[in-house]
């Protein structure tokens, strides 16, 4: 070696560059002995090698570094190719086995899914907005959400005890303002509409077509999931109310409604839904998501708020809660309280707007109101009055202890003065109601990622109590001159109805379909569409047992 010199006393050797004989470090070689050979230019001597290297001195050096190289780079490239082969990324190419009617999510050796990892933990900022979470992470993300549909479903289990019929679904008995579709191996159809869209002025079809973007978004989430969702059939309506049939006590008409009222036989076999305000609100608040960030974008401690109550709204509505709203607040100093007119927009505040506020009045309108999970959003001090109805995530507020959420208030409001002095007063309680809520509702339970869970939760709690439907329909069609029998899919594709909007009757006449041409008397259907449906028995009469 040309720097291993065998000294007979301790040396310390000082390296130098072998270009500019610069210094480049010093070593303390120890007592070796003298080195026999003296090419090397190593002379046992007790001062400090600071000479230059050599010619040969120079070429040695370079011959180590580059065998150093060498070395170095065969040994980072077998590193590279043992990894490669032993952290493949597996084969995902193989299909999704399809699922039966009470199916079940993909077996996760076909779908990765960070669920695997038991440490899986929801995180706001990454999973708020993410509508593809697994069975098992909505589990684990949102614990208290599915109240309101096992309520349903018990209702169903054990009060009217037995399984929701095409007859319970029917919508003979409505007007307007309702809808009866069909999924199937995730995909939204419709089946019916009964009033949607011809009524001028309605706010039904945007109501319906939120309502479809919704389903069809938490549809694409399970597909993204991996999980195909069971097939059913069910009536929904778009109004405030479910209005369900009151009359008949033997009556038992379900659907999916916005809101329940407290106490009403007829509401309690209703399942409730996320409304559509979730999607959009066009004129008001707009995109759920949008005004989410905006008002998040306004966050302030309560102390920097502007230190009032606010509120706006019709008051018509709701004469009997929003009236003495009204007069409680008229010209005190502690309240922004004014009814807005919708025709002038007089008194009009943008949505987030509300969040510069230090207290948020809510108030029910027709039924539920479906500003309160705007106000929520916002970190502010809610407070709502005792409540007739409740929505889909009600069953979350907390109306005292270390976790509340809000403040209650009397239905008349005859306490409010006295609670909002209380806590401009007490602010550093107030701030920890406001972070209360935004830890439950902004951050979790009113969340996309949380809204898209539920409705496909609704879908399997729905099943669970339900009859398997019909998928398929024979329909007489005009074939090249003949007419032939077709099966045919029931309904119309959420895509294409959403962009044709039209009244759809019991009957429709030519939806968008797989189909397949038969004889006029029925005989020989296609042997794909037959096949298919056949397998769709098999799937559901397995999963019914």
């Amino acid at each position: 070696m040309p720097l291993a010199a065998r000294l007979s006393s301790p040396r310390l050797l000082q390296l130098a560059d072998p270009v500019c004989g610069a210094t480049l470090a010093t070593y303390n070689l120890g007592t070796f002995g003298q080195h026999p050979d003296s090419r090397y230019g190593l002379k046992p001597t007790n001062e400090i090698l600071t000479t230059g290297f050599s010619l040969v001195d120079t070429m040695t050096a370079f011959m180590w570094r580059a065998l150093f190289a060498v070395v170095i780079i065969v040994l980072i490239t077998q590193n590279i190719l043992l990894w490669n082969s032993s952290s493949r990324v597996p084969d995902f190419a193989t299909p999704i086995p399809a699922a039966d009617h009470k199916s079940e999510s993909v077996p996760a050796s076909n779908v990765p899914s960070p669920s695997d990892d038991k440490s899986w933990k929801y995180e706001p900022l990454k999973d708020a907005e993410n509508f593809a979470l697994n069975r098992q992470q909505c589990n684990s993300a949102f614990p208290g959400l599915w109240y309101e549909i096992d309520r349903s479903v018990s209702v169903w289990k054990h009060n009217i005890s037995r399984q929701i019929t095409a007859n319970d679904t029917s919508l003979k008995w409505r007007d307007e303002g309702a809808f009866r579709a069909l999924i199937h191996r995730n995909q939204l159809r419709i089946l019916e509409t009964k009033g949607i869209f011809s009524l001028d002025g309605s706010q039904f079809p945007e109501r319906a077509v939120a309502v479809w973007s919704q389903i069809h978004r938490a549809l694409l989430g399970a597909t993204a999931a991996g999980e195909k969702l069971p097939s059913i059939e069910f009536s929904v309506s778009v109004d405030d109310r479910p209005n369900t049939p009151e009359d008949d006590p033997e009556d038992t008409h379900t659907l999916w409604a916005f809101s329940r009222r407290y106490n009403n036989p007829a509401h309690d076999r209703a399942f409730v839904m996320p409304d559509f305000n979730f999607w959009s609100w066009r004129g008001v608040a707009g995109s759920f998501t949008e005004m989410r960030a905006r008002g998040k974008d306004l966050d302030q401690y309560i102390p920097d708020k502007i230190p009032k109550a606010v509120w706006r709204g019709a008051v018509w509505t709701n004469p009997e809660v929003r009236g003495p709203l009204l007069k409680v607040t008229k010209n005190k100093p502690w309240a922004d309280v004014f009814e807005f007119d919708w025709m002038t927009r007089e008194n009009f505040i943008p949505m987030e707007d509300f969040c510069r506020y230090a207290f948020l009045v809510h108030t029910e309108g027709r039924s539920w109101s479906g500003r309160l999970k705007y106000l929520l959003n916002c970190d502010s001090v809610t407070v709502i009055h005792e409540r007739d109805w409740t929505a889909h995530y009600y069953s979350l507020l907390v109306p005292d202890g270390p976790k509340q959420n809000f403040v209650p208030a009397k239905r008349d409001f005859s306490d409010l003065k006295k609670k909002i002095k209380y806590y401009l007063n007490n602010q550093y309680e107030a701030q920890r109601i406001a972070d209360n809520a935004v830890a439950t509702f902004r951050d979790r339970y009113l969340t996309l990622a949380a809204e898209t869970c539920y409705w496909r939760r609704l879908i399997e709690g729905w099943n669970s109590v339900a009859e398997s439907p019909e998928i398929y329909e024979q329909v007489q069609k005009n074939v090249s001159g003949e007419l032939k029998n077709i099966t045919m899919l029931r309904g119309v594709a959420f895509e294409e109805i959403v962009i044709g909007r039209q009244e759809l009757s019991l009957k429709v006449d030519e939806p968008e379909a797989e189909e397949v041409a038969a004889d006029a008397e029925g005989e020989g259907e296609g042997e794909a569409a037959e096949d298919e449906k056949e397998d769709d028995e098999e799937a559901e009469d397995e999963g019914s047992g």
